[in-house]
């Protein structure tokens, strides 16, 4: 195993983790009818880096000669841009609203990060290609 496929390995559970975290920690805004902080803003960005970080990762791990399949960067770019992209159609809203649809956002990027890095799935790698006996 690579050193990026390690540190990719090691970033994506972050991911998966930060986006629970940031899920629950904005449901949790909603059910008190409350409004997302600047802590919150900050942490949103602190994901968004981290899935440029994962990106970066993939692309390394695809330099160095591992098979990895194209669909994966596709959801790399999906995490890097549903956050800012949420923030930025509903204009910079705090209100219980925005926490709602945060987090809704969050739980169901945190579900993909996980969609994607199912092994049984073959998103990351490719299905192994094995030789048919002949009998």
């Amino acid at each position: 195993m690579s050193i990026f496929a390690t540190f990719g390995t090691i970033f994506h559970t972050a991911y998966i983790l930060f986006c629970f975290a940031l899920g629950i920690w904005s449901g949790v805004v909603w059910l008190r009818g409350g409004a997302l902080g600047g802590q919150f803003w900050g942490a949103m960005w602190s994901c968004t880096i981290l899935a440029v970080f994962n990106l970066l990762l993939w692309l390394g791990r695809s330099l160095s000669g591992e098979q990895l399949r194209p669909v994966y960067l596709l959801y790399e770019l999906y995490f890097i841009v549903v956050l800012p992209g949420t923030f930025a159609l509903l204009r910079g809203r705090d209100d219980r609203v925005a926490a709602g649809i945060f987090a809704g956002v969050t739980i169901f990027s945190a579900l993909a990060a996980i969609s994607a890095a199912d092994p049984t799935r073959h998103v990351i790698a490719p299905l192994p290609i094995t030789p048919t006996p002949v009998g």
